[in-house]
């Protein structure tokens, strides 16, 4: 699985002079899994599907955004308190932001490290552009080449099917996108009655197409695999297929090396030639895939907080080793590196801060040069200098990037998702606090017909009793008997929290939206109060929760 790159030297000259640079290799399609327009085009509706997720509120395409080089689009909420479980600490990991904890029966569960807030990865979202040129996927290499069918135990593909072997993990996740205990037979029920994409809004060309042909989830798999059955392994070949076709390789640095000679401005040209040569960039990012497929250890931090390759391949060695990133598009990605401490590429910080990619690759390391890879020295004592390193930035960051993907053009061009595009709910006025101040779990959409919508209550030290009240009106914040009122009153509803003393009780409110056209673009009003020793008088409050049908 792991070899090291030979070293090449390439001269100045050799390097603007050479057209036909920017070939790429012949795309490794494996031949159990041909690629089709039926199937490219069902991977993209799975793949932009937040139904696919347990609760609705999360798709694969949530945390890979070609706008952000495939990557994470959400710069806020994203920490991870690290091994230490300790916010604020050196070991933070920015990462992505998932589900809620919920059980097998849908209820929101407390989670050790997150409580009844979404969970966050311990690791940065991996680009998938230009996944497919890629012999094993995650940061730990842990999706490998053999794809076996999670459904019958049976290899279904024996080689180059890392993407297949990746694309059914986030789904059964109950980090990522499912709730504890979620079995494939759990997702296929759940296709089987979906609307395809009915959250989403902007539907692309090809796939109104495809909808209007097979406007359910049963025709849309007979139509890519000759009958309507659902399976495990169906839906990775179409996400693998769909992934597939997203190779960002219409870059300035394509059609400079190409004989554009204008396509690169001076300085990035001399950043490339710097990449290239003194920077030793081109050790670990081989052309014109911009990684060599391998994977390195670059002393980020402890290898004991995250073992990486060492861990899968059971090598000490290789602990804290990661795989080597495409650089393509990364000047469109908000982190950088597997944990996700460095800021952007042209971040103002890369300049000042430890962790960033400027200051690792100068000084030869990050926090632990304990084991780094052998190919990664100081590039300050290689002469290179600050206004050198800022020109390779300038160089990956611009040349690199494909312009289709930043702006979300064919084959980028994708549907909106609504968890990315509706306002989140909006919480108003004052709360009263006990051991916690209470507080609601809306993450499931409120949309029209959703036959499955929950919203979670939070509140107190332990098992308790909450009443949720509710109207149609907001009210501002006006106190009586010790408690701040929020909203006019219309109905309530009393719920017993569970949990355990040191944590907060909770209870979930399974309701269903009736399908009636009626109800949109309603405004409901919450409020929640609870019996809670540590608070005044013995009852806490929630603040006003604004909740929209939409």
């Amino acid at each position: 699985m792991f070899r090291r790159p030979v070293f090449r030297a390439v001269t100045a000259a050799a390097l603007l002079a050479a057209p036909g640079l920017a070939q790429w290799p012949p795309l490794q399609v494996p031949p159990e899994n041909p690629i089709t327009p039926a199937k490219v085009v069902l991977g993209k509706i799975l793949f932009w599907e937040e139904q696919l997720s347990s609760d609705d509120s999360m798709a694969c395409g949530t945390c890979h955004v070609p706008e952000f080089g495939g990557g994470e689009p959400r710069a806020h909420h994203t920490i991870h308190p690290g091994p230490d479980g300790l916010y604020a600490t050196d070991d933070d990991i920015h990462g992505s932001p998932g589900m809620v904890r919920q059980s097998a029966n849908g209820d929101f569960a407390h989670d050790a490290t997150f409580g009844y807030r979404q969970q966050i990865t311990p690791r940065q979202s991996p680009s998938n552009l230009t996944a497919a040129f890629h012999a094993e996927l995650f940061w730990d290499g842990r999706a490998g080449s053999v794809f076996t069918d999670p459904e019958t135990g049976q290899v279904a593909i024996p080689y180059g099917a890392a993407l297949e072997s990746q694309a059914l993990v986030p789904i059964l996740s109950d980090v990522e996108m499912g709730h504890e205990g979620r079995t494939w037979q759990d997702v296929r029920h759940k296709l089987q009655s979906a609307r395809p994409l009915a959250l989403a809004t902007g539907l692309t060309p090809d796939i109104q197409q495809a909808l209007q042909q097979h406007p359910t989830y049963p025709g849309l798999f007979l139509a890519a695999f000759g009958d309507a059955a659902i399976t495990a392994r169906r839906i990775a070949f179409a996400l693998a297929t769909y992934q597939r076709t997203l190779t960002p390789d219409d870059t300035p640095w394509d059609r400079f090396m190409n004989g554009q000679t204008t396509a690169l401005t001076p300085d990035q040209q001399q950043g490339w030639l710097l990449f290239d040569g003194t920077a030793r960039c081109n050790l670990c990012h081989h052309t014109p895939l911009f990684s060599d497929d391998m994977f390195h250890n670059l002393g980020l931090r402890p290898a004991v907080e995250d073992p990486g390759l060492g861990a899968v391949i059971q090598v000490p060695s290789e602990e804290g080793s990661f795989k080597t990133p495409t650089l393509r598009n990364a000047g469109l990605r908000q982190r950088l590196f597997h944990n996700g401490q460095s800021a952007a590429l042209l971040d103002p910080s890369q300049v000042t801060d430890p962790a960033s990619v400027f200051q690792v690759y100068m000084n030869g390391h990050g926090a632990d040069p304990s084991n780094v890879d052998p190919f990664m020295t100081s590039l300050s004592k290689n002469g290179v200098t600050q206004a050198d390193m800022l020109k390779v930035l300038d160089f990956v960051a611009n040349g690199l990037t494909d312009a289709r993907a930043a702006q979300g053009l064919p084959p980028f061009d994708h549907p909106q998702l609504r968890s990315l595009s509706l306002p989140a709910p909006t919480v108003y006025g004052q709360g009263l606090a006990g051991a916690i101040e209470p507080f609601l779990i809306d993450t499931t959409p409120t949309f029209v017909g959703n036959d499955d919508w929950k919203l979670g209550m939070v509140a107190g030290d332990g098992p308790g009793l909450a009443v949720l009240t509710l109207g149609l009106q907001p009210l501002t914040t006006s106190w009586l008997g010790g408690l701040p009122w929020n909203i006019d009153i219309l109905h309530l509803q009393t719920f017993g929290l569970a949990g355990t003393p040191g944590t907060p009780g909770s209870a979930t409110w399974h309701v269903p939206i009736p399908a009636d056209p009626n109800l949109a673009a309603l405004a409901l009003y919450l409020q929640l109060f609870a019996t809670d020793a540590a608070a005044p008088g013995g009852v806490s409050a929630s603040r006003g929760w604004e909740l929209r049908v939409r």
